[in-house]
């Protein structure tokens, strides 16, 4: 319909020829903590699209993140609250696995448009206040304005030996780093979608230290007049049960580089 160039890659606004962030965005570091937790298969898979499918004991991932000294944002820090799960993508040419993110809420709106309009990340603006650690307890919580979704503690933190740790390095390293999923769907104002297609999503870089321990999440029941954006999101994942907790996980990650050049439209 117009006659930008084809060649290149605009953002909003495109008159400007607005082209940040770069191809490749590199983080000083990405501090994250995870509580996981089994959930049933049935009432997960009916809140995937139909084309991911979980496996037989899926695994709920509740996280949070400090994403610091990210370069195309002058240097600045941004925290991200998320829910993942891993999932299988059959497509017409291939299939692929990796961690799909069911919602992420992020303390900054800038990631949160590229995220969606580029890579298909299901996310959201949220009030994602810094996860506290101390010692061997962490916690973290994230709201929709004043309005509080959940809290995640972790207790008994313990780092993982040396060897361990370069085992686990030595695997992502092997595996091309973490391969995650998107779903970029964009609707179209008459109704429908004018993008909808699934993306690979790669991410590099190298562990520092990584502690594990116990941990659990408790959703909270906000109602639609507190929290407009999140209030019918917490209401389906609390229709998925917690079976089991899992071991909960601290990473702390440097040279952390997204490679959006090699992010893919999978068929």
């Amino acid at each position: 319909m117009s006659d930008t160039d084809a060649s290149k890659r605009f953002f909003n606004p495109v008159g400007f020829q607005t082209s940040l962030p770069p191809a490749l965005s590199k983080f000083d570091a990405v501090e994250t903590v995870s509580v996981r937790y089994l959930t049933d298969r049935t009432r997960l898979q009916a809140l995937l699209p139909d084309f991911f499918e979980c496996p037989a004991d899926p695994i709920i991932l509740v996280s949070h993140a400090h994403n610091i000294g990210v370069d195309w944002l002058g240097g600045r820090t941004y925290h991200i609250a998320r829910i993942d799960t891993q999932v299988t993508f059959r497509g017409r040419e291939e299939a692929v696995t990796g961690n799909y993110s069911m919602i992420v809420w992020e303390s900054d709106a800038r990631p949160v448009i590229v995220g969606r309009e580029l890579q298909g990340y299901q996310k959201i603006v949220g009030n994602v206040p810094p996860h506290v650690i101390e010692g061997k307890k962490a916690s973290f919580e994230c709201y929709d304005y004043d309005a509080r979704l959940f809290r995640a503690e972790l207790t008994d933190l313990t780092p993982i030996p040396g060897e361990k740790l370069n085992r686990m390095q030595e695997g992502w390293s092997k595996s091309g780093g973490n391969v995650a999923l998107g779903w970029k769907y964009i609707p179209n104002p008459e109704g429908g979608a004018d993008v909808d297609y699934v993306t690979r999503l790669p991410m590099e870089g190298r562990f520092s230290e990584v502690l594990t321990g116990k941990g659990e999440v408790a959703f909270d029941s906000p109602d639609w007049q507190s929290a407009p954006g999140s209030a019918h999101i917490i209401k389906a994942l609390k229709t998925m049960p917690i079976l089991e907790y899992k071991s909960a996980v601290i990473t702390r990650m440097v040279d952390v580089m997204l490679p959006r050049d090699q992010v893919r439209k999978l068929q």
